[in-house]
């Protein structure tokens, strides 16, 4: 039994100590190898706390961040924290790939410029800080956008987020921080987004909730979801760090004047787009952006430019000479801007017409079953996105005029307002629909429907003009079921759900049903051909040989007939469910403890939905007692 030391006494050094105390350094090392300090070595060397990442890069905490926003870098949680649980820390590549960004340059040469600006406003030197002013540092967040998104479809993927806070801020008031040339470039470049969409018919789903209309797009192959806010005037919470959402703010205007840039351009459309400021100041928002074909701004800019320097160069009889032919010129541009609704809509059909196949073409594969199957479902795809293909709509006043718009040019529709720049009036015999929010109308005309807002929105959701019976004014309108849930796997379907669904099978039904007719009318040439044929053939005397043999084939297959099964019996079911439950146990029994522990939780979410599901039945049952109790 070792002995206790003495206190006070020295600790003896033990043999392995003893024996590498009289080694050199080099011998030490080559026996012990090197020494490793604390946090450079394994999954802790790969991760910075953001303190050093700050006194590494030589900057403020401010600038850090806006850095890291620009550049899409966010913080790492490592799973051996070197630094304490509540450190941030980032990864060390990300960190030193900061390092050699250009833009870090510009924020040091912008906090210099803000101490010789103080400087001079300490002075009171107001015309020499106004021309410091003029003169700060600025920089461009293009080269960032390419880094990112090195190939377009990933610019399209992550546009969800840019297009919620831009639709934000284009309705934000002009408040401390915000100035208002921001919020009329966050308006443009909607306008422009929305424009697109409509043009191009890639509008699938709309959904109007308490935070706003859910819009869902198919652009190039990737689905796009954005959130715009009702049109009313949006306060600024205390708690909301401005500053953050203004640098998000900075880079997503330049990734969609991107993307709107490359969206307009493949379709032959000059970018930006030309703004009728009459219709402007009407109101008008799509209405208002005037469409130009992409050869035609090339040569109106080149004819601009060649009669400037005509003008500079020549003498004065040839300066006259130009001077007709810049105003001929200005004469032909201005009536190629004016574009009316019936040009318009002459280019969206352009537009929504690229790439579909042509009658003759579809008749050359009617022989083949597969792709007459492929240009069916092609039209069924684009009929879809042209519900309201020659349907007029007349807004009234009191109803959403932005959103309705929006909705209805993307899937075909025209539509008309009361105002300046309409299509058409109200009392126009070409409207087919009238939108209205009101439950009485004072005039009403016979040649066309009124109907709410909502049957817009359900009729784009479901694929098909719905009945109108629900929406008419002063009806209690039937729910607005949201497009981006799955009632079916959630587990509880809404009843209006279920007639929806029905609707949908019998117009499907129908559609089966015209196309067996057509199939029966060529069954019926086809028997009328064989049943000439019989006759022939019996005339020769070669009908009763083969009834002979029919005969003799029914003979043998009733002897070949096998004998009829009994049916299984309920017990084998019952004993194979008893099995099932036996095996269900032994496995969980089986289980280890973090596998159990995932189960139970699995098994803790399935009731959590079941109550759930449960309490909209309870709910549903009590509201149609209380409607029967009413009546």
């Amino acid at each position: 039994m070792p002995t206790k030391r003495v206190k006070g006494k020295k600790k003896l050094k033990s043999i392995k100590a003893k024996q590498t105390d009289a080694h050199g350094s080099k011998r030490r090392l080559a026996k012990l190898g090197k020494e490793q300090r604390k946090g450079m070595k394994g999954t802790v060397a790969n991760y910075i706390t953001r303190s050093q990442a700050i006194k590494k890069l030589q900057i403020t905490l401010k600038d850090f961040r806006r850095l890291c926003i620009l550049k899409g870098i966010y913080p790492r949680d490592p799973k051996k924290k070197a630094s304490g649980k509540a450190t941030t820390y980032y990864y060390i590549k990300d960190v030193m790939h900061l390092a050699h960004e250009p833009i870090l340059d510009k924020f040091r040469e912008f906090k210099t410029f803000m101490k010789k600006l103080k400087k001079s406003l300490g002075r009171k030197d107001i015309s020499e800080a106004r021309r410091k002013n003029d003169n700060k540092p600025t920089y461009e967040l293009d080269h960032i956008v390419k880094e990112r998104y090195p190939r377009f479809q990933d610019a399209l993927g992550d546009l969800d987020d840019a297009l919620c806070l831009i639709h934000l801020f284009a309705v934000m008031p002009a408040i401390k921080g915000i100035k208002s040339n921001l919020t009329e470039t966050c308006l443009r470049l909607v306008r422009e987004w929305q424009n697109y969409v409509a043009v191009s018919r890639s509008l699938t789903k709309v959904f109007v909730s308490i935070k706003g209309i859910y819009y869902q797009a198919e652009v190039l192959g990737e689905t796009i979801t954005w959130l715009v806010p009702h049109t009313f005037t949006p306060t600024m919470d205390k708690h909301v760090d401005l500053r953050v959402m203004l640098t998000f703010l900075e880079f997503y205007e330049v990734l969609l004047k991107f993307v709107n840039f490359k969206l307009y351009t493949d379709m032959g459309i000059a970018y930006p787009p030309q703004i009728d400021l009459q219709l402007d100041g009407a109101g008008a928002q799509l209405a208002a952006m005037k469409l130009e074909k992409l050869e035609a701004a090339k040569s109106t800019t080149a004819t601009s430019e060649e009669d400037a320097s005509m003008s500079d160069e020549e003498d004065d009889a040839e300066a006259n000479a130009a001077v007709v032919a810049q105003q001929q010129a200005s004469e032909s541009r201005i009536a190629s801007l004016v574009v009316t609704a019936e040009a318009d809509n002459d280019a969206e059909d352009e537009v929504a017409n690229y790439g579909k196949m042509t009658e003759s073409l579809e008749a050359a594969f009617a022989s083949d079953k597969l792709a007459a199957q492929f240009v069916a479902d092609t039209n069924a795809e684009e009929s879809h996105h042209k519900l309201f293909d020659g349907l007029r709509f007349f807004l009234s006043r009191e109803v959403p005029a932005a959103c309705l718009e929006f909705v209805i040019r993307a899937q075909g529709g025209v539509v008309g307002w009361e105002g300046t720049g309409s299509p058409f009036s109200e009392k126009s015999d070409l409207v087919t629909h009238h939108i209205m929010d009101r439950p009485h109308q004072g005039h009403r005309y016979f040649t066309r429907e009124y109907v709410q807002p909502q049957w817009i929105f359900d009729s784009v959701n479901n694929g098909t003009l719905l009945p109108l019976d629900k929406y008419v004014p002063g009806a209690s309108l039937p729910p607005h079921l949201s497009p981006f849930v799955d009632d079916h796997a959630e587990g509880y379907v809404p009843d209006y759900r279920k007639q929806l669904d029905k609707l949908k099978s019998a117009i499907d039904v129908h559609a089966e049903l015209a196309a067996d007719d057509d199939e029966e009318e060529d069954e019926s040439e086809d028997e009328e051909a064989a049943y000439a044929q019989g006759l022939k053939d019996e005339a020769e005397g070669k009908a009763e040989a083969n009834s002979d043999d029919d005969d003799d084939d029914e003979e043998s297959s009733s002897k070949k007939r096998p004998a009829p099964t009994t049916a299984t019996k309920p017990s084998k079911k019952m004993k194979k469910q008893a099995e099932d439950e036996e095996l269900h146990e032994m496995a969980v029994s089986m289980m280890n403890k973090k596998a159990k522990r995932l189960y139970s939780r699995m098994q803790h979410g399935i009731g959590k939905k079941s109550e759930a599901v449960k309490a909209l039945e309870d709910k549903k049952k009590a509201l149609d007692a209380a409607k029967k109790a009413a009546k």
